[in-house]
């Protein structure tokens, strides 16, 4: 039994049975055999425990819609958004608070001791009590009204604005799939044009070994050969990064194995351009969370106008008090008109301010009902050029092609030169390359399209 030669021991075990093999040898063999059977057997049984191989490192399958759900499951900015909802909805439940009356129990004892100087004498005053008091609000002329109304249009507003997160989330999420799916075609040319340009330095030195081509070809082919080896470490590292940034825009901070289902979106969105502005003035989220801001708006200037008003309070209490057992029974019983009178200016100046700040809403709604508009036609536009530019590029990518074919059938035959023959193969590349990104901006097109109407 001996270690194959020329490199380190690999496991296997090779047995040369000799006739005049000593006893003791053959004994220390069959010892050696039996214990790295009972280690393969031991292995063998924990390997039989371990899950199959590659099985938790699977690489998952996603689609299109597999990455827009996960984005809305996982990502950090969704789930800040709802927690910013929750806040809201909280903060409504407070200022509906005042609608109710604030009851307290309470219980003690004191001891108070008093010193006369005209009696000399000092007096000693001890008092238990348990009691129950109740205050309400009876009555404040609109400002809980008003503070509640305020409350839940601030509510609608977050909750349009976790809409807009989710939108923007999901744009990102689409764009960066779309770019995955760039990069990996990118790098697919890229690869074929290596093994393009691997062919033809044999051809180009076969040639020149043959006496039928000059050197320069040889060394050009092989100059074209080395620049397509840079640009296809440069894709390789452009594929790397795409599938980097559409994990951070999942919400997914482990590096996770996947394969990608799936093709650029090239269908023909139905509608015309007026409709689609006329859908984003309905949906766009952005635009009904400023409806809702100028809702709280009028909502604080009404607040601030009740501050010229009246309010009425009412109390009670009831309990039992005494300097020493038993406790005598008490209550109180009372209602109260309260009129502000002067406040330093401060209720003026709080209309003020909250009309200021309604008249500022009702510009910013002018302003972003234009943007919308804007956004929508240029979408659109966008979407119609990159359409026609992708139907350009295939036409072009059919023509490369062909000139390639042709290309490579004359330099075979040696009708053609090198530079004819690098000329078409840069071409080709260039094709696939401009078709690839033409595909990719109608489908972020599309989908920033989608994005400005609010769907």
């Amino acid at each position: 039994m001996t270690p194959p030669e020329g490199g380190p021991y690999d496991g296997t075990l090779e047995v040369t049975v000799i006739r005049r093999v000593p006893a003791v040898l053959a004994l220390t063999l069959l010892a050696l055999l039996a214990l790295l059977a009972a280690a393969a057997s031991a292995a063998a049984q924990d390997n039989a425990a371990l899950p199959p191989a590659g099985s938790a490192q699977a690489p998952v399958i996603w689609t299109l819609s597999d990455v827009v759900d996960v984005a809305l499951k996982n990502h950090p900015l969704i789930k800040q958004a709802e927690a910013d909802v929750a806040a809201a909805v909280a903060r409504k439940g407070q200022a509906r608070s005042a609608w109710y009356p604030d009851v307290s129990l309470s219980t003690g004892y004191s001891r108070y001791r008093a010193y006369s100087s005209s009696t000399k004498l000092s007096t000693t005053t001890e008092n238990d009590f348990l009691r129950g008091d109740l205050g309400w609000t009876l009555y404040d002329f609109g400002r809980t009204g008003a503070a509640v109304d305020r409350a839940d249009a601030l509510a609608a507003l977050s909750r349009e604005n976790a809409a807009t997160t989710r939108e923007d989330v999901v744009f990102d999420a689409k764009v960066a799939f779309y770019n995955v799916l760039r990069a990996e075609n990118t790098l697919e040319f890229q690869q074929r044009n290596v093994g393009q340009r691997e062919t033809l330095l044999r051809q180009a030195q076969a040639f020149y070994e043959t006496g039928v081509r000059a050197r320069i070809d040889f060394v050009r082919a092989e100059a074209n050969l080395y620049d397509s080896r840079a640009l296809l470490g440069q894709a390789r590292n452009e594929l790397r990064v795409a599938r980097i940034i559409l994990l951070q825009r999942m919400g997914l901070d482990i590096s996770s194995e996947f394969i990608l289902r799936g093709d650029f979106d090239e269908s023909v969105l139905p509608g015309s351009l007026p409709e689609w502005i006329e859908e984003a003035h309905r949906n766009r989220p952005e635009l009904r969370a400023l409806l809702e801001k100028e809702r709280g708006a009028a909502e604080s200037l009404r607040l601030a106008r009740a501050g010229y008003r009246p309010y009425i309070e009412g109390g009670a209490g009831y309990g039992y008090a005494a300097d020493d057992f038993p406790l005598k029974q008490n209550y109180s019983v009372g209602v109260t008109l309260s009129q502000p009178v002067f406040s330093g200016f401060l209720t003026r100046e709080q209309v003020r301010e909250a009309e200021a700040t309604l008249s500022s809403v009702r510009h910013e709604i002018t302003e972003m009902r234009r943007r919308v508009r804007l956004e929508v036609e240029r979408s659109a536009y966008s979407v119609q050029e990159a359409g026609e530019r992708l139907a350009a590029r295939r036409k072009q990518r059919e023509a490369a092609e062909e000139n390639l074919r042709l290309a490579t059938a004359r330099y075979e035959v040696g009708a053609g030169d090198i530079i004819e023959m690098t000329d078409a193969q840069t071409q080709m590349v260039s094709a696939d390359t401009e078709t690839v990104n033409s595909a990719f901006d109608y489908a972020v097109s599309k989908a920033s399209l989608l994005r400005a109407m609010g769907r």
